[in-house]
């Protein structure tokens, strides 16, 4: 058996904090496709459908907007960009 043909377990709160707490831009959507990929598995009324559901619009919006989502610190400028 692959990686890719093995199921996992779906993860507890705790896992799934752990991996979406971690997710930068850059691996964002790898990350929502391994739980699209588990969402596939289970069934129309199952209790973790929505919280997952909700997981992957944060990880779909951190990949399209980046980390601070359109919020520029309040930072003074870098010294290469300064005029």
């Amino acid at each position: 058996m692959t990686v890719l043909e093995h199921l996992y377990d779906i993860p507890d709160d705790d896992e799934l904090s752990r991996l979406i707490g971690a997710a930068t831009p850059h691996f964002s959507l790898q990350i929502k496709h391994r739980i699209e990929r588990l969402l596939e598995t289970l069934p129309p009324a199952h209790e973790r459908r929505a919280g997952l559901e909700a997981q992957l619009a944060h990880l779909e919006s951190l990949a399209n907007d980046g980390e601070a989502a359109g919020r520029v610190p309040n930072l003074p400028p870098r010294p290469s960009l300064a005029p």
